[in-house]
């Protein structure tokens, strides 16, 4: 699919990643084809990006697409320019899951992301990120595991 329009069939190829629960840097590829060239990500397209990162297992690749696909359109296109209002940050917790054990995987680093570079936003979003865990900025280190302790030894 990558290289032809692919939007018509969008919905069904981010089915066909969560089916395979796996998301590969070829996937990555195509749909930042897709956003890039046949259709400007808006918040039904955000949505299916962080559903598709609560079914499908991505690297860093993926985790830093996503946070930088949410924060470019958070940030520069729901307005104001360089901010996150409330009402944003509101949408944007309510998707990544506001109760506890719900969140999805890369929303630490997506709400990290958002706070880094945005202007500014809302401090709903500051608190919200207050309360996810960090565990996801450790480095793994080369026995797998993402424990700090680890890394020093």
């Amino acid at each position: 699919m990558l290289g032809d329009k692919m939007y018509p069939y969008f919905d069904e190829y981010l089915g066909s990643i969560a089916a395979s629960r796996r998301i590969e840097k070829d996937d990555i590829r195509a749909i930042r084809t897709v956003l890039d060239e046949e259709v400007a990500a808006d918040r039904h397209i955000i949505e299916q990006l962080i559903d598709l990162d609560r079914s499908a297992l991505g690297g860093t690749d993926w985790r830093d697409f996503l946070a930088a696909t949410v924060a470019d359109y958070a940030i520069w296109v729901e307005g104001p320019l360089g901010k996150i209002s409330a009402e944003t940050s509101a949408w944007l917790i309510a998707t990544l899951g506001s109760a506890p054990g719900s969140s999805a995987p890369s929303a630490s680093h997506i709400v990290h992301t958002l706070i880094a570079e945005a202007d500014e936003a809302d401090a709903s979003l500051a608190l919200f990120a207050l309360t996810m865990p960090q565990e996801s900025f450790w480095p793994v280190s080369a026995s797998g595991s993402g424990d700090p302790m680890n890394l020093m030894m």
